[in-house]
């Protein structure tokens, strides 16, 4: 039995040009002398080159190719280079190596999360303690690892993108324009009233104004499960977003405004509906001059 003739001791399986035998197919892969090498052990541990030779180094090499760069090869070199890997791969060490490599085709990796960040979905424990000071939020009851919020408009819970939490991260800390509230839909984004606006709210007129509160409109949403108490479509099934509707005209008592029982839920294109009625107009709807008659008027 031949042994190898690096340090080791182990059986030797291959033999070199220069005669040496060897356990394995470099000799630097000798595990006498992987060690040799590994660490302070190593005569170059530690150490750097002066600029003085790094400038030496660079100036010899400059406008210089690799040996291979370029370089044509016959068909029987090919045919040489490829039956020469072939072998390699046949090697014993080669093929326990593959035996125990992980095959994440079938088995996942000990670090995979879920394909979240490819997905573009948030994660709880990564963006929570980043927005909780500003925005709702919780875990979702299906995935615990996903984030949830409240929609800015309608106050349903959703799942943003990161890219949208990225964004009102930025804006909470000053360095991004505007506010970047979280909407769950382009239809609740457009028919906020405080989406792209600056000093006034969407529609804003001096005394005439009738924006609900924020609070009340999403607590009246919730009760009316988010459907049109008129047509009967679903948030879901609509083109346009939902309001809340006054039953009477808030003007006449102003105080009652938050009443959420003198609320209701309309779609967009049912609310325009009702307010083409009868002494329902926003016009009739306004404060009026002392003397006025201070019937109420009943818009359902």
């Amino acid at each position: 039995m031949q042994l190898c003739e690096y340090g080791c001791g182990q059986e030797a399986a291959y033999q070199f040009k220069s005669g040496k035998w060897c356990c394995s197919s470099h000799w630097l892969k000798c595990p006498a002398q992987k060690n040799r090498f590994k660490g302070k052990s190593n005569p170059f541990y530690g150490k750097k080159h002066t600029e003085e030779t790094n400038k030496i180094n660079s100036e010899y090499h400059k406008g210089k190719t690799a040996w291979n760069k370029g370089i044509l090869r016959t068909e029987e070199e090919k045919k040489k280079i490829s039956e020469t890997t072939k072998e390699a791969m046949t090697r014993p060490e080669v093929r326990e190596l593959l035996k125990h490599r992980p095959n994440f085709s079938k088995d996942k990796h000990p670090k995979w999360t879920g394909g979240y960040y490819n997905k573009g979905i948030p994660l709880y424990n990564t963006y929570a303690s980043q927005i909780d000071y500003a925005e709702k939020c919780r875990r979702n009851k299906n995935d615990k690892n996903i984030l949830e919020v409240k929609c800015a408009y309608c106050g349903k819970w959703f799942i943003p993108t990161v890219r949208q939490i990225y964004e009102r991260v930025r804006s909470l800390k000053g360095t991004n324009y505007g506010e970047q509230r979280l909407y769950c839909s382009d239809k609740c984004k457009f028919e906020c009233p405080i989406f792209h606006q600056i000093l006034y709210p969407k529609g804003f007129q001096k005394e005439t104004s009738r924006e609900v509160q924020p609070e009340l409109r999403q607590m009246r949403f919730k009760i009316d499960n988010y459907t049109c108490q008129k047509c009967g479509k679903h948030q879901d099934e609509l083109d346009v977003a939902l309001h809340c509707h006054h039953l009477e005209g808030i003007r006449w008592d102003p105080l009652e405004s938050a009443d959420i029982d003198r609320c209701i839920t309309y779609c967009k294109t049912c609310h325009l509906e009702v307010h083409k009625k009868n002494d329902c107009s926003y016009y009739d709807l306004q404060c009026k001059p002392e003397g006025y008659s201070n019937e109420k008027e009943n818009c359902s």
